[in-house]
């Protein structure tokens, strides 16, 4: 059995995947996460950078400040005590809508402000609403772009109460713009396409690294579904190696295209190694950890991180209930998953799973005709989407050998006969 494991660890790699951790075999590439740090990631904050950009700006202020915002991501991810948001969860809210933003999320952090450009000196005036505190502003300017970055990036973490120790020691050095047209490019791109024209975004973003090749960061901008995005997104890491929402995008092209496997986890894992505080990659560890391995801990991360998640609930949910949790606590969070998103099924289906391992049939009954909603008359959108973010789950439905609405019906029925009704 044993040599079996070992030959498929080592035979079914892609040839052109690098191996991030070659000493370590699959049933000791899991375990990573100590018990003092899981508990210190459960207490940071969560913190969104906004774009920098107003209602008044410039058509060029608003490039650069998109950009410089995607920037500031991409280098505050690598402070150990915080927890930045990735792009795909980032509001698109600008400065002046910013204060009602932060007044209805008290839980959350956000980083707002607005870019200035005069010849070749730049500006940053910044405004941070962080739970407990009251909102804060900063300035920041410089005559050089590369200065006027590095003192962003760092006054930023300041006023989100970092110490400012990145888990890298060059980790600003590098990955970064060699001239200004990168950040206005970066910005133009996020303007110019819809989220729906993923190849014209992937062509721009190429154009992109090809002017300036030290500079990954529009590959952020390629989106995983498409074919070449694997090979695109492993080009951008050579020129960054400390690009963790890259790591993450790479451990998702992977897991959609070859479903669960060592080669994808391995992304993951780095990803939350250069930002520890990534809520993403906490919640997706265990999609494509080795089996048995215990990631409880990490999709317990996810939930907090990434509050009104329902993907992480869900995945924390079947987390718990693979570790014996009980049951009355698994209800409640199903419930607070159909709460923050009651168009996707996944929370419904594990709060009838949870009633039938009650055999509390009636109630099971009544969720699953809640569940039938989303797909009848008509099937609703998001509901859509949600199922299909599970590769395999997609590959029966585009093969019919899954037809979620035939399913719930057989349930409902089957469902009724238990119940007497």
């Amino acid at each position: 059995m044993f040599f079996r494991l070992f030959s498929w660890f080592f035979d079914s790699w892609p040839a052109d995947l690098p191996r991030l951790y070659p000493k370590l075999y699959e049933f000791q590439l899991a375990p990573f996460l100590t018990e003092d740090e899981y508990h210190r990631l459960q207490g940071l904050d969560n913190v969104y950078i906004l774009p920098f950009a107003g209602a008044s700006d410039s058509a060029e202020e608003v490039r650069l400040g998109r950009g410089l915002a995607r920037l500031m991501m991409r280098n505050l991810m690598l402070l150990p005590d915080v927890s930045i948001h990735g792009p795909e969860d980032t509001p698109d809210v600008e400065y002046d809508a910013v204060e009602n933003l932060a007044s209805a999320n008290p839980k959350s952090c956000y980083v707002s402000g607005v870019v200035g450009r005069e010849k070749s000196d730049f500006s940053l005036q910044l405004a941070v609403y962080r739970p407990g505190h009251p909102p804060a502003g900063a300035t920041v300017q410089s005559g050089r772009l590369d200065s006027f970055v590095r003192e962003c990036s760092a006054t930023i973490g300041r006023s989100l109460g970092s110490r400012l120790e990145t888990t890298v020691a060059d980790g600003w050095d590098v990955g970064q713009p060699a001239h200004i047209e990168s950040l206005l490019g970066h910005g133009d791109l996020l303007l110019r396409f819809d989220a729906d024209e993923k190849r014209e975004r992937a062509e721009a973003a190429k154009a992109l690294m090809a002017e300036d090749p030290g500079f990954a960061l529009p590959a952020w901008e390629i989106d995983e579904e498409l074919p070449k995005a694997r090979g695109l997104y492993l080009k951008a890491l050579q020129s960054d190696p400390y690009n963790a929402q890259l790591c993450f995008q790479l451990f998702c092209a992977l897991f959609r295209e070859r479903g669960p496997g060592l080669e994808a986890f391995q992304f993951c894992r780095k990803a939350i190694e250069l930002s520890p505080g990534l809520g993403k990659a906490h919640m997706c560890a265990s999609d494509s950890a080795p089996p048995g391995a215990n990631l409880l801990p990490h999709s317990e991360l996810g939930y907090r991180l990434l509050p009104g998640n329902s993907f992480a609930i869900t995945k924390y949910i079947s987390n718990l209930w693979e570790r014996g949790a009980g049951i009355e606590r698994l209800l409640e969070l199903a419930e607070e998953g159909i709460a923050v998103d009651p168009h996707n099924p996944r929370n419904y289906q594990l709060m009838i799973d949870l009633f039938s391992e009650m055999k509390e049939y009636g109630l099971a009954l009544q969720v699953a005709e809640r569940l039938q909603q989303l797909f009848e008359p008509v099937m609703d959108e998001r509901a859509l989407y949600c199922l299909k973010q599970f590769p395999e789950r997609a590959r029966q439905m585009e093969s019919g050998e899954y037809d979620p609405v035939a399913e719930t019906c057989r349930l409902i029925n089957q469902l009724r006969r238990k119940a007497g009704a």
